[in-house]
C-alpha cells in the first residue's frame, strides 16, 4: 500500500513538471533597422525585444507546449515556432526582407518552412483583385489546388516533429478557411454586384472547433474566429429589438455571444479583449472607458486584463485637459517647430498623408478653414505621415495648402504618431493655448462642428 501511494505522488510529480514552463530561447543579429527595438507577440499580446549596440538580441522566453510568435522589426515582419527548451536564431537585414532569417537552432527547419508556406500563400493573394474576382467554383478550386500543394510541402519536408506538422497544416486549414470565409463579400465589392449571401455557404465553419485551446497561439485559427463572430454579431444587430442600442450595450451583446460560443476561458478573454482593444482606440474617451472597465471587471485570464488596463491608460493620455505630446519636427520651409512655439494660440493638426484619399478630400476645406481664421488666434498646421518624403514635397509645394507643414521622418513609426496614438489618417487635433488637448480626435475641416468647435475655445482666450 505505501508503494502504491509513493508511485501516486511520482505520477503527480511527473504530470507537475510537465506542466512547468520551461525557457526557450530567441536571439539574432539584425542590419539596417531604424528602430532599437522590434516586437515578439503571440496570443494577443506583445513584448518589446531590445536590440543590442551591435544589432545583436538575446532572449529567454517561458512557455509551457509549443508557440507560435510573430516578431517584427519596422515593416519586416515574420512567423516563428518555439516549443520548450529549444532554440532558434535569426539573422535579419532591413535590406533583404524577402530572405529566410532562420539560421540557426534546433527549431530553424520548423521556421524556415513556415517562411516557404508564407511565401507561398503571399503569391497566391497578392494579385487580391483577381483572386477574388474569380467566380466561385474557379475560386474554390483554385484554393484547393493551393492548399494542396503547400500541405506537400509539409508532408515533404525533412522536418519529422509530428507535432509540428499537425499544427503546421491546422495553421494552413485556418488560413483558407479564412481567405473563404472574406470571399462573398470582397467578390461583391470588386465586381460591384449586391452581396446576397446564403447562410449555408459558411457552414465549412462547423468543421472547425471554435474553442480549441491548443491553437489559441495561430493567429490564422484567431483570426478566423473573429471573423465569425463578428459576422454572427452583426447579424445580432441587424434585429429589430438592438436598433438604437448604444455603443456599450453592443459591447455587452458581443460579450455574451462570444461566451455563448466560445468554451474555454482563455480564448474567450483573448476574443473580448481584442474587441474591447479596437474600441477603445476608436471610440469617444467614455464609450472606451465603460467598455474597457466592464471587460476588466469580467475577465478571468489576468493577461488581458492586464493588457485592456494599459490600453486605457494609453487612451486617456490624451483626454480633453491633459497635455499634448510635444514635438520637434523639420517644416517645409526647413525651420524646426515645437508644440511650445505655438503657445498662446489654438493649435490645430492635421495629421495626414499625400497617398491618402480623405485626407486630400478634406484639402479645399482645409484652405477655406485657414482663409477665414487667418487673423485669428489660432495656428491650423500639417503633420505628414508619408514615407516618400519627395512626394510631400512636391505636393505642398504645388498644392495652396499655406501655412506650417511640418514632415515626421519615420512617418508611422515617428515619435509624434506613437504619441499622438494615429492609428489612420486623417486625424486632426486641437490644442488650447496652455498646450493641453481640447478635442482628440477632433472633428474635420469639411464638418460644420468643427467651425463651431473653434469658435467656442477662441472666444475663452
Amino acid at each position: 500500500m505505501k508503494r502504491a501511494i509513493i508511485c501516486i505522488f511520482a505520477l503527480a510529480a511527473l504530470a507537475s513538471c510537465n506542466n512547468l514552463k520551461k525557457e526557450a530561447v530567441l536571439s539574432g543579429t539584425t542590419a539596417n533597422f531604424e528602430n532599437p527595438y522590434g516586437l515578439l507577440s503571440t496570443k494577443g499580446i506583445t513584448d518589446t525585444v531590445w536590440l543590442n549596440e551591435d544589432g545583436s538580441f538575446y532572449e529567454t522566453i517561458s512557455i509551457t507546449r509549443p508557440t507560435y510568435y510573430t516578431i517584427r522589426f519596422d515593416r519586416a515582419r515574420y512567423t516563428l515556432y518555439l516549443m520548450p527548451g529549444a532554440d532558434i536564431s535569426l539573422t535579419l537585414d532591413a535590406k533583404e526582407p524577402l530572405v529566410n532569417p532562420f539560421t540557426e537552432g534546433k527549431l530553424a527547419a520548423h521556421s524556415t518552412l513556415i517562411f516557404k508556406i508564407n511565401q507561398e500563400f503571399r503569391s497566391l493573394t497578392r494579385d487580391f483583385r483577381n483572386l477574388y474576382s474569380l467566380p466561385s467554383d474557379l475560386f474554390a478550386s483554385k484554393l484547393d489546388s493551393a492548399e494542396a500543394a503547400m500541405a506537400t510541402l509539409i508532408d515533404d519536408s525533412e522536418e519529422t516533429d509530428n507535432v509540428f506538422n499537425s499544427l503546421e497544416k491546422a495553421r494552413l486549414k485556418y488560413r483558407f478557411a479564412g481567405v473563404k470565409y472574406d470571399y462573398p463579400l470582397y467578390n461583391a465589392m470588386i465586381t460591384q454586384t449586391e452581396a446576397d449571401i446564403d447562410p449555408s455557404y459558411y457552414s465549412f465553419i462547423d468543421d472547425i472547433d471554435l474553442s480549441n485551446q491548443e491553437h489559441i497561439s495561430i493567429s490564422e485559427y484567431t483570426d478566423l474566429v473573429q471573423k465569425h463572430l463578428n459576422r454572427l454579431f452583426q447579424d445580432i444587430l441587424a434585429k429589430d429589438e438592438n436598433r438604437g442600442k448604444s455603443e456599450f450595450e453592443h459591447s455587452i451583446i458581443f460579450s455574451e455571444l462570444v461566451d455563448s460560443i466560445i468554451t474555454h476561458i482563455e480564448l474567450g478573454d483573448y476574443i473580448k479583449s481584442s474587441e474591447t482593444s479596437e474600441t477603445i482606440k476608436w471610440s469617444s474617451f467614455e464609450v472606451a472607458e465603460n467598455v474597457a472597465k466592464h471587460f476588466i471587471a469580467n475577465a478571468q485570464t489576468k493577461v488581458y486584463a492586464d493588457k485592456v488596463k494599459n490600453e486605457l491608460a494609453k487612451r486617456m493620455l490624451l483626454a480633453p485637459g491633459k497635455p499634448a505630446p510635444g514635438f520637434t519636427l523639420t517644416g517645409i520651409d526647413g525651420k524646426e517647430y515645437s508644440l511650445s512655439d505655438f503657445k498662446g494660440k489654438l493649435l490645430y493638426i492635421d495629421f495626414w498623408a499625400t497617398w491618402c484619399s480623405p485626407c486630400r478630400a478634406e484639402i479645399p476645406h482645409l484652405i477655406k478653414l485657414k482663409e477665414a481664421y487667418a487673423n485669428k488666434e489660432i495656428s491650423i498646421i500639417g503633420i505628414s505621415l508619408d514615407d516618400d518624403k519627395a512626394a510631400w514635397e512636391k505636393m505642398v509645394t504645388e498644392t495652396p495648402l499655406t501655412g506650417i507643414q511640418l514632415h515626421a521622418e519615420k512617418a508611422w513609426q515617428s515619435d509624434v504618431a506613437k504619441n499622438y496614438q494615429i492609428y489612420g489618417i486623417p486625424t486632426f487635433v486641437l490644442i488650447d493655448a496652455e498646450g493641453n488637448i481640447i478635442e482628440y480626435p477632433a472633428s474635420r475641416p469639411s464638418q460644420t462642428e468643427t467651425t463651431l468647435l473653434i469658435d467656442k475655445h477662441l472666444k475663452q482666450l
